[in-house]
């Protein structure tokens, strides 16, 4: 353990003081980590580690399995909304002023634009119909208007796992099919709320091997040359490997804040376009895996370090607590823990890192 704190005092002393860390707005994702059955531990948690902001992942196909009988109306037979009910309990399990990003993909076998030609049934990546989509959405934004601050439009759309096609006869489709995506949410949004930022969704780093996927700098550019419209860039910037690297000609890197923002500007210039980090974890785990707590210490730097830049308005990390179904991804060890009693100092890495960079607040009366 004293190994990784040195790492991380190492890692420290390289970036350099991190003034202002935390500018932009914290948060975690709403996953197995973050139980609404864990509701006191979750609020001290939140208020020790100044979070504010969780993300809830709307998945179509959970939501609506088989076709809906009238798609735009949330009471319509068809939509299962339980998913979505669960997880905004457990963001509410952070305080009453948690506010929640709605992060919106995946297609239904029945709402495909390929009416299934494409692949197996349950892949749902493939692009879906502009009106299904755009159903889907009216019924989501009035069935929960008022409880979502922010609205993440497919997130990862560099890759083909996420988006497909990403290209046809060799060129490149997907940012035009995420810009129809991203107008349609938004014509819907903007019936219920004039506020609510419509969030691209975010680039995934790539790994250079790849013949399939979009490498990130190469999508937002092409995202740049369709004048898609939108409130905020989306970026989720994990390294393939789980190690943190510079940019590179084709991939954006979160340890490249200023670089993030030049990009951007490049495409839109004069816009002042605002970026947000939609999702971001690095492992920890077992040495033989190639993972330690010294590389997700590395990676809670990178994403701590990048909020401090002005033009970031939201920083996620992707897990709260380390659970079974997800061990090593947590900045908590376990989910029940109280960070204003435990854990002391040394006994979480994960903690001892982000605490370090934003320090505890004074601890609330009992």
């Amino acid at each position: 353990m004293k190994s990784s704190i040195a790492i991380l005092a190492a890692v420290l002393s390289l970036i350099g003081a991190v003034d202002g860390a935390g500018a932009a707005a914290l948060g975690v994702t709403a996953d197995g980590g973050l139980s609404a059955g864990q509701a006191t531990s979750n609020a001290a948690a939140a208020t020790a580690l100044h979070l504010t902001w969780s993300r809830v992942d709307v998945s179509w196909p959970v939501v609506a399995p088989t076709q809906p009988n009238n798609a735009r109306l949330p009471t319509s037979g068809g939509y299962v909304w339980s998913s979505i009910d669960t997880q905004l309990a457990a963001a509410a399990s952070l305080g009453p002023g948690t506010q929640v990003l709605f992060s919106v993909s995946g297609t239904p076998y029945w709402a495909r634009a390929d009416n299934g030609a494409g692949g197996l049934p349950d892949d749902s990546s493939w692009t879906p119909r502009r009106t299904a989509w755009q159903n889907f959405i009216a019924a989501l934004a009035t069935r929960y208007n008022g409880r979502f601050a922010a609205l993440e439009v497919w997130p990862q759309p560099n890759l083909l796992t996420s988006l497909r096609p990403q290209r046809i006869a060799g060129r490149l489709v997907a940012p035009g099919f995420l810009k129809v995506l991203t107008k349609r949410a938004t014509l819907e949004v903007r019936k219920l709320s004039a506020t609510v930022p419509i969030v691209t969704g975010g680039l995934a780093r790539t790994d250079p091997t790849s013949t399939s996927d979009t490498p990130s700098l190469t999508f937002l550019r092409a995202m740049g040359r369709t004048r898609m419209a939108f409130d905020a860039i989306g970026l989720r910037l994990v390294p393939p490997n789980g190690l943190e690297g510079l940019s590179d000609p084709t991939n954006l890197s979160l340890t490249d804040s200023a670089g993030i923002v030049a990009a951007v500007d490049s495409y839109w210039p004069n816009a002042g376009t605002r970026i947000w980090l939609t999702g971001y974890g690095v492992l920890s785990g077992p040495a033989e895996a190639g993972l330690s707590y010294a590389t997700q210490s590395v990676g809670i730097t990178s994403l701590l370090s990048a909020s401090a830049n002005p033009r970031i308005d939201v920083a996620l990390w992707n897990s709260l607590a380390n659970t079974t179904a997800n061990p090593y991804g947590g900045i908590l060890l376990a989910p029940t823990v109280n960070p204003f009693v435990a854990p002391t100092a040394g006994a979480d890495p994960a903690w001892d890192t982000w605490t370090t960079i934003v320090p505890v607040p004074a601890t609330p009366p009992a």
